[in-house]
């Protein structure tokens, strides 16, 4: 792997101005926790991304942040190249129900564009945060709906910052899963088609957004922790071990709803990783039952 000194001062000039050296990456989590990033890049074009990637290609680890929610970023040094989608936020309607979304565009500005152009489908996203493309790689939803259900075709680059397109009859998904996750590219637009709004959108709308009110959305987490289990709800069971209130360093538990894990103050990504295997444990131990984390921690998308 080549060093940072020397792949650092290779860069052309163009990207100089755009990658950063030693950038810390807290502020870009949900979370507030993470280490910093050797390198450092948010491109604001497709192009500009392009030739990151194909600068960086075969020389170091490649990592990908969206909104930075559903992400926990380790602590300390992150060797490598981390990339910021959060610029890459474009919105291009080819019609009254379709339109093609970059990967940076937020999923609550998403729901608020298409209520107000009378399109409706996406009223179980009410409250959810992050980007589109976080969205979409983890096909993000609640009520047994998901945003993937709406996606008609995915545009990703590989590591070489070739474009790739997978349309609908090349990739599938599941509950909080995508099979583009595994491809290792990096989704940077979505061809989504909506449907015209119904009369009873407005009530599904206000009835998640209540749904949203008993979970703690106004201190910092990285969302829901755990998945559900079929047939069981993961905060209920992490409720009834008495997983609220238990604590590593500045993580804790939620009071409010068991499955979220708050940073308090000064928590690290190793005291939510270490609680989130306290409260596993503790489930798998009283219960029987194996909880699977819907909350990832943050991993190359390109190795070398």
């Amino acid at each position: 792997m080549i060093s940072l000194d020397n792949l650092y001062s290779s860069l052309p000039d163009r990207l100089m101005r755009t990658i950063k050296e030693n950038q810390p990456l807290s502020q870009l989590s949900t979370l507030g926790t993470g280490g910093v990033a050797e390198f450092f890049a948010s491109p604001e074009s497709l192009e500009e991304l392009q030739e990151i990637l194909r600068f960086y290609a075969g020389k170091c680890p490649v990592y990908v942040i969206g909104g930075g929610s559903n992400i926990i970023i380790p602590d300390g040094n992150i060797k490598g190249l981390t990339i910021s989608t959060r610029n890459l936020k474009s919105i291009n309607w080819l019609g009254n129900f379709t339109a093609e979304i970059q990967s940076g565009f937020s999923l609550p500005l998403l729901l608020k564009t298409i209520r107000g152009r009378n399109s409706g489908g996406l009223e179980f996203a009410a409250g959810i945060p992050g980007t589109i493309g976080g969205a979409v790689a983890g096909n993000a939803g609640a009520g047994g709906k998901g945003i993937c259900d709406f996606v008609d075709e995915v545009r990703a680059l590989d590591s070489a910052g070739n474009l790739r397109i997978y349309r609908r009859s090349e990739f599938d998904y599941g509950y909080r899963r995508c099979s583009i996750s595994d491809e290792g590219v990096i989704i940077v637009s979505v061809l989504m088609t909506f449907r015209e709004s119904r009369a009873e959108d407005e009530k599904e709308f206000s009835d998640f957004m209540t749904r949203r009110k008993n979970q703690p959305l106004n201190s910092r987490s990285a969302g829901c922790t755990f998945k559900n289990p079929e047939g069981y709800s993961a905060g209920k069971l992490l409720d009834e071990c008495g997983c609220k209130g238990l604590c590593v360093g500045d993580a804790v538990v939620s009071d409010i709803h068991a499955n979220f894990i708050l940073n308090r103050g000064k928590a690290s990504s190793s005291d939510v990783l270490r609680l989130i295997e306290i409260c596993a444990s503790k489930v798998y131990g009283d219960m029987g039952i194996k909880l699977e984390p819907e909350i990832k921690t943050l991993s190359p998308c390109f190795c070398v």
